[in-house]
């Protein structure tokens, strides 16, 4: 049986786009760990600062203040500098993606690629890689939707995740993205 697709889009990604997609993919899903781990070391900060201060001779303390303080920079720093490598890394590829959807599920796939992937096989001669295949996303009860301003943000489970620009997309296709969700709400109920 041939599936039916009721939206087939192609797209590329802009570093706006990729940016407020990745920031709702943190906050929906590393964000809160985060600052829950900076405020564990910043209370810690604080409890070293006191003991400091109640005996300024334990120098042991000021040291644990340092690493403390250290450890919070870097749970507060570390995500910055993850959206900004992804960020970067998507900047100016030019990489076109299909996305495909039917009642069931979505297919997201690589079209082109600006820069062929090479590869060498066993007689040493240079092949060009074919592109993956689509990425299929069943819209079951792993299956979740973020929209941002830029876009739609597709989630399976924590590991698979995927952006669609808004502005590729008319008025009937932004509510079938929409409706994604309500068919993962009733493939959840049968």
């Amino acid at each position: 049986m041939e599936e039916r697709y009721i939206l087939e889009k192609e797209y590329s990604l802009t570093a706006d786009v990729v940016r407020e997609g990745y920031k709702a993919f943190q906050k929906k899903f590393i964000l809160k760990k985060s600052y829950i781990f900076t405020a564990l070391f910043l209370i810690l900060a604080a409890d070293f600062i006191h003991a400091a201060y109640k005996n300024p001779e334990n120098y042991l303390c000021y040291l644990l203040i340092a690493i403390c303080l250290a450890f919070a920079f870097r749970e507060w720093y570390n995500p910055r500098r993850a959206r900004r490598a992804i960020v970067e890394s998507f900047a100016g590829t030019g990489a076109v993606y299909r996305i495909s959807v039917t009642d069931n599920h979505a297919d997201i796939a690589t079209v082109s690629s600006p820069a062929p992937v090479e590869a060498i096989d066993a007689d040493g001669e240079t092949v060009e890689e074919p592109l993956p295949e689509p990425t299929r996303i069943p819209f079951d009860s792993e299956y979740s939707l973020d929209e941002t301003d830029t876009g739609f943000c597709l989630y399976y489970g924590k590991t698979v995740f995927y952006i669609v620009p808004k502005d590729i997309l008319s008025g009937e296709e932004t509510e079938i993205m929409r409706a994604t969700v309500k068919s993962s709400a009733a493939a959840d109920k049968n």
